[in-house]
C-alpha cells in the first residue's frame, strides 16, 4: 500500500464539484480520459515510479520548509518504503537510479538554492477561488509562498527527466491559477528538479498579465460547461500509445481487467 500523499493532492474525495489545473489539463488532453479517470474512477494497477518519486520529493521539501527536517533523510526513508511496493518503471529507470537521483537533487537544493529563499509564509497552501464568471470553484495547492531573491513568489516544485522549455513556463495554466490565487505575489516560479546524469535545479520565472488570466478563465468556463453537459469524446493520436486507458478505448476487456482497477 502506497502512502496517502502520493495521491493527487488537488483531488479531494469529499469535495463538491470543482475545477483544478489537473482537471482542466486532463480534459484538454483527452475528454474520454477525463471521464475514465474522474467519473469512472479507473486507475492503473501499477503506479508509475516517477509519480511516486515526485510526490516523495514534494513531501521531503514540505517537511524541510514546515519543520526544518532534513529532506534527504526524509526522501531516503520514504523511497525505501516505496521500494516495497509494486511500481511501474520505465526503460532505463530503476529504484536504485531514482534513489541516487533523489538524494543528489535534494542535497544540491539545500547546498545551492535554499539560501535564495526567505520569509516563507505558506507551505502546501490550499486555495479555493470563487470567480463570478465560473459556475465551479477553482481549487489547488501552492507548494511554497516565499521570497525568492527578495521578491514575493508563488513556487511550484517539479521533477522531470528533461529540462523545461521557455514556452512551457510562459503558457503554464498552473502558474496562471497560482497568480489568480495570490495576486499580490510579484512573480510565479517553477523550480524543476531535473533527473539527468548530473542532477540540475532549474528556476523558471514568470508573471501573468490581466489579459492572460482572462484567457485562462474563458477556457476554464468553456471546459466547465463541456464537463457539466457530459461532452466526452475520444481524442486519438500518437499519445494513445502510452495511455493507460487505451485498452478501454479499443474494447480489449482482458487487458483492461489486467491493467486497470476501479477505486472507491
Amino acid at each position: 500500500m502506497l502512502p496517502a500523499f502520493v495521491e493527487e493532492r488537488e483531488e479531494f474525495a469529499t469535495a463538491a464539484p470543482h475545477l483544478s489545473f489537473s482537471r482542466i489539463n486532463r480534459y484538454l488532453h483527452c475528454p474520454e480520459q477525463y471521464r475514465l479517470y474522474y467519473i469512472e474512477n479507473l486507475r492503473p494497477r501499477l503506479t508509475p515510479a516517477r509519480l511516486v518519486f515526485g510526490k516523495i520529493t514534494h513531501q521531503a521539501l514540505a517537511l524541510l520548509f514546515r519543520e526544518r527536517q532534513d529532506p534527504v533523510k526524509i526522501f531516503l526513508e520514504y523511497w525505501k518504503d516505496a521500494g516495497q511496493c509494486d511500481l511501474h518503471y520505465r526503460q532505463r529507470e530503476s529504484w536504485e537510479k531514482l534513489n541516487v537521483s533523489g538524494q543528489a537533487l535534494l542535497d544540491r537544493f539545500q547546498r545551492d538554492e535554499l539560501v535564495r529563499l526567505s520569509k516563507v509564509t505558506a507551505v502546501e497552501k490550499s486555495f479555493e477561488l470563487h470567480i463570478t464568471s465560473l459556475d465551479l470553484p477553482v481549487v489547488g495547492i501552492i507548494d511554497l509562498l516565499a521570497d525568492l531573491d527578495g521578491k514575493r513568489t508563488v513556487i511550484d516544485f517539479k521533477t522531470s527527466s528533461a529540462a523545461y522549455q521557455d514556452h512551457e513556463v510562459m503558457l503554464s495554466d498552473q502558474l496562471t491559477t497560482y497568480q489568480l490565487a495570490e495576486p499580490a505575489a510579484e512573480q510565479a516560479a517553477l523550480c524543476v528538479f531535473v533527473k539527468t546524469k548530473e542532477p540540475q535545479i532549474e528556476w523558471h520565472l514568470s508573471r501573468r498579465t490581466g489579459e492572460q488570466m482572462g484567457e485562462f478563465l474563458d477556457k476554464a468556463d468553456l471546459i466547465a460547461h463541456e464537463i457539466a453537459t457530459a461532452h466526452f469524446y475520444k481524442r486519438p493520436g500518437k499519445w494513445c500509445t502510452w495511455c493507460d486507458y487505451l485498452p478501454v478505448c479499443t474494447g480489449d476487456k482482458r487487458k483492461t481487467e489486467e491493467t486497470l482497477i476501479r477505486i472507491q
